[in-house]
């Protein structure tokens, strides 16, 4: 029988961001999700973390997003006859739920999309019960020039960032990001507003150049291109129920797992110091 350790690998088989991957396995283990708990998937998106939570975890999941579309998506994912709810609200205004509701939070690469980020995460502490445990991550201001060379280069010669709002050139910023945080800075937010720090790490130092571009590009070559099903499926996460088909080989296969080899050189990181993708925080109420 499949433990959950396999079942977690295989459904990261088709995650090519190296970020992404890090930041699920790493918050799985800060939140470490016992049977019969609450858990608030906060800011879902299409539901990766709340597909992932709900066939690991005999838990019940609420998945909370502003966007409706996205919150469609997460439902057809996830699939019927799992302990999840769908609530579509808005993050930045008072959360639907009442204090102390959920014993696990999950708010990762969210906080820096919202105005006023104190009065979030002061949500946040409101709906998590005494002793509850928050997994936090948030993109690091201090990025790896390989994760964006263009704006890397821009902020050091102090022309500062491309627009938030284009996609293409955006890099890190994309997305309309406010703010990216140095650990010091996100740290002090969460402690002022009641959480106490377990753990502050940075993740993902080392990555594939371009890592962004790369992404969005194998995105748009699936999506809008005449690629075989079976190579389409290859490269979609959400597809790794279903059984790899035709050649033995599979360049998308070899591609991910040269991501998985590169991204091994980020186990065992030390401190804040270096630069990395994203700042992850385990907080407790």
């Amino acid at each position: 029988m499949e433990n959950k350790n396999e079942l977690l690998e295989r459904m990261l088989s088709r995650v090519g961001d190296l970020g992404f991957r890090r930041r699920i396995v790493t918050l799985l283990e800060y939140i470490d999700i016992k049977d019969g708990e609450k858990v608030l998937d906060l800011g879902c998106g299409e539901g990766f973390y709340t597909m992932v939570i709900s066939e690991l975890y005999d838990a019940e999941v609420t998945a909370f997003d502003f966007n409706a579309t996205l919150l469609e998506k997460a439902a057809a994912w996830t699939g019927g006859g799992k302990r999840v709810e769908f609530v579509n609200g808005d993050i930045a205004e008072t959360l639907p739920f009442e204090d102390n509701a959920f014993d696990k939070i999950v708010f990762t690469e969210v906080l820096e999309h919202i105005d006023d980020d104190r009065k979030a995460i002061s949500e946040v502490y409101r709906v998590l019960k005494p002793g509850g445990v928050l997994g936090l991550t948030v993109p690091n201001a201090n990025y790896p020039f390989f994760w964006d060379p263009l704006n890397w280069t821009r902020e050091r010669v102090g022309l500062g960032h491309f627009s938030a709002r284009n996609t293409v050139l955006g890099g890190v910023w994309s997305y309309d990001h406010k703010r990216l945080y140095s650990p010091g800075e996100i740290k002090k937010l969460a402690e002022e507003t009641g959480f106490r720090t377990l753990r502050v790490e940075t993740l993902t130092h080392h990555c594939v150049p371009f890592n962004y571009h790369v992404l969005r590009l194998g995105k748009l070559f699936y999506t809008m291109l005449p690629v075989p099903r079976e190579m389409r499926n290859s490269m979609e996460k959400f597809k790794w129920r279903e059984e790899e088909k035709g050649s033995a080989f599979s360049p998308v296969n070899a591609a991910f797992n040269i991501f998985k080899r590169i991204d091994t050189r980020n186990d065992g990181l030390n401190g804040t110091e270096r630069s990395s993708v994203s700042i992850s925080l385990k907080l407790v109420k």
